[in-house]
């Protein structure tokens, strides 16, 4: 096995958060301008979870749960969008 000199650990916070794949792409200010005031402005919020319950007045878990509310509803917009395009590749729109 080869190690990797680059490889840097995720921080404790970074490794129990489920989505720490999840990164907004180019494009996706258009898809979130879409979703509910609600979604849009917990996606557009930065920083911890503890800070955001702080920002927002509400409790950690909450946050959690409209950040994966939030993300699912934006990863189905892109799931259309690409579809859509797909089918335009193809001229079956």
């Amino acid at each position: 096995m080869e190690f990797d000199r680059n490889y840097i650990a995720p921080t404790k916070a970074a490794r129990n958060q489920k989505y720490l794949h999840f990164a907004l792409l180019p494009g996706d200010e258009i898809l979130i301008d879409q979703l509910s005031p609600e979604h849009q402005k917990i996606l557009r919020s930065e920083g911890s979870y503890e800070k955001r319950a702080d920002e927002f007045g509400v409790a950690v878990g909450t946050i959690r749960s409209r950040l994966h509310r939030a993300r699912e509803a934006l990863s189905r917009l892109r799931i259309e969008r690409d579809t859509d395009a797909s089918k335009d590749d193809f001229g079956l729109h």
